[in-house]
């Protein structure tokens, strides 16, 4: 009888799943191919093999995208054309080519010995975002060599309801069929939290772990029972009694919160002394509405475009960017939605064939965010005018990030005024009185912020940058993450102090990020004089239970309670104190 063993990887998408194994693929690695040398009489034949795989991959990705566009819709649909756009990269189109004409190799060596250069090329990098493409590179190249080699994959279609999928790597056309399938979760060895299949698995709400190196590795066989806890990111093969019971019963109690809950739908985010706090969501896609009016959102609070413009090889026109907001603005209707321009590094728009990007040692602290846009402010009026058009029922907001001085926020509303006398010109109707906002994210905006909130409608605190910036800990380096804390006492003082400056000028204060969609510092948050919390659409019946359950005065003493303990040891006592009545 096998053993229980606890394995660890990266959490995809939180959830609980429990069931038995559908092994999808051992750890084979198609990539590392002995040198095959041929005749200078084979080159036209290897060559022409290379090119009818390459052209069927095409096919089969551009299937994958039409079945992905009717379950997802166009922004996750559009991963997929740059799959489609790696294959028609010099790599795969010339390189490869290359190889076998000058060297006479087989073009299954040719192609391994390219793609192990440029996967490890990014495995090797700091930048997330481009350990995440190695995992599309890994994709698309397996996909590739199983049509040189005519070796076919064992199916998903074979797995059974109920499954666990474990394997090497997926796409996000076999999550789709996974759901399809009504299988529980997935377990691979590659990928990362930004990478494709990722995103899919969020948008599909499906348990799922990633980077799981060497799981296919272990002594797994079909039907083998395991349990995924895509909390911790946890894989447990072969779970003992023991475990099992453990598991079952806190599967059981999150059906129950779960039904719970949704009882809490029509119901408003007030405290017991009736103090309303709203409560609102943070989408990625168009498509995330639904579960936005699925759980009654009082509206969208942070509505991030930066999907819009990355894993692309071209801008997206102001038509594209326009129909997707006025999606969203016409199907949240009449509820707010607050769109905040693209907050991304000029190493993404750098695929985009802008010119002048420069690498940057720490992308966090470069050009980024508003400063991105400042520079190429084409591209940025752009996405203004596409808000500005989307506006015309009158429930957008816009909302601008990492702002960190007063003339920032000058040129913000300068830049503003122009594309608004723009539209007017052209007849182009839009709310002109349109809420602007900002984020306040960086600790010199914070400090200044009583003159920043003069100058704008509304402010929100990006609480993940916030904490960053000022402790001086990357939330995402091993080393320094335990000193990542929301609750140092600097943070919350400066979380006081922006809603306090904001609010003598008679303006509110919103709240997102990963503090926000906590329920253990939901309390706090409202005795700090919060009024609107943005959380994913996930957390909002736990929040609205949290704050339908205490009242403001007491939410206010306990923050009284920790601004008067100076020790970091009584503030922990008397926060863990809180947590247990939760």
């Amino acid at each position: 009888m096998k053993k229980e063993k606890v394995l660890n990887g990266i959490a995809a998408c939180e959830g609980i799943a429990i069931g038995k194994v559908f092994l999808l693929e051992q750890g084979e690695n198609l990539f590392f191919i002995p040198i095959k040398k041929i005749s200078k009489e084979d080159i036209k034949k290897e060559i022409t093999r290379y090119k009818e795989a390459l052209e069927l991959t095409k096919k089969q990705l551009i299937a994958t995208k039409e079945r992905i566009l009717k379950a997802l819709g166009k922004q996750h649909a559009d991963l997929i054309e740059a799959y489609v756009s790696i294959l028609e990269d010099k790599l795969f189109t010339r390189d490869v080519i290359r190889m076998v004409e000058e060297q006479e190799v087989s073009i299954e060596y040719a192609l391994s010995n390219a793609l192990n250069r440029i996967i490890q090329m990014f495995e090797m990098s700091d930048d997330e975002y481009f350990k995440g493409r190695s995992t599309d590179i890994h994709d698309v190249g397996r996909k590739l060599f199983r049509n040189i080699i005519g070796k076919e994959r064992k199916s998903l279609e074979k797995a059974k309801p109920g499954s666990i999928i474990i394997a090497h790597t997926l796409n996000p056309h076999d999550v789709i069929i996974l759901k399809e399938k009504n299988c529980r979760g997935f377990v691979i060895e590659v990928g990362t939290k930004t990478s494709h299949v990722s995103i899919v698995s969020q948008g599909l709400g499906i348990p799922s772990i990633v980077g799981l190196r060497g799981i296919t590795s272990e002594d797994i066989e079909d039907d083998d029972e395991v349990i995924i806890d895509a909390f911790k990111g946890m894989v447990i093969l072969n779970p003992s009694a023991e475990t099992k019971k453990k598991y079952n019963e806190m599967h059981r109690r999150l059906l129950e919160e779960k039904k719970m809950l949704t009882s809490l739908i029509t119901f408003s985010s007030e405290t017991i002394d009736h103090k309303k706090i709203g409560l609102v969501c943070n989408i990625d896609t168009p498509k995330e509405v639904e579960s936005v009016l699925a759980v009654a959102a009082e509206g969208i609070g942070l509505y991030r475009t930066e999907y819009q413009y990355i894993d692309r090889t071209s801008l997206p026109s102001e038509d594209e960017l326009f129909n997707d907001y006025k999606y969203v603005a016409e199907r949240m209707y009449p509820y707010p939605v607050t769109i905040r321009t693209f907050d991304i590094g000029s190493d993404k728009l750098s695929k985009l064939g802008l010119e002048g990007v420069i690498p940057e040692n720490v992308p966090a602290l470069g050009l980024r965010g508003i400063r991105l846009a400042f520079k190429y402010r084409d591209v940025f009026k752009a996405q203004i005018r596409a808000i500005l058009r989307a506006s015309y029922r009158g429930n957008v907001k816009i909302m601008f990030p990492l702002v960190s001085c007063i003339k920032e926020v000058e040129e913000i509303n300068k830049i503003v005024n122009e594309v608004k006398s723009e539209l007017t010109k052209e007849d182009i109707y839009f709310d002109k009185n349109i809420l602007i906002g900002v984020m306040i994210e960086t600790p010199s905006a914070a400090l200044i912020c009583d003159i920043i909130s003069q100058k704008v409608d509304f402010v929100s605190i990006g609480t993940n940058d916030l904490i960053q910036f000022t402790l001086a800990v990357d939330r995402h380096n091993e080393n320094v993450a335990d000193l990542y804390e929301p609750l140092h006492l600097s943070i919350l003082r400066m979380i006081k102090n922006i809603v306090e400056a904001s609010h003598s000028n008679k303006k509110p204060v919103s709240i997102c990020g990963e503090m926000a969609a906590d329920v253990g510092f939901t309390k706090i948050l409202i005795g700090l004089g919060i009024d609107e919390i943005s959380v994913p659409p996930s957390s909002v019946l736990k929040i609205k239970r949290v704050i339908r359950s205490t009242s403001l005065s007491e939410a206010k003493s306990l923050v009284e309670e920790i601004f008067s303990a100076n020790d970091y040891r009584r503030i922990e006592e008397i926060i863990k104190k809180e947590r247990h009545k939760i």
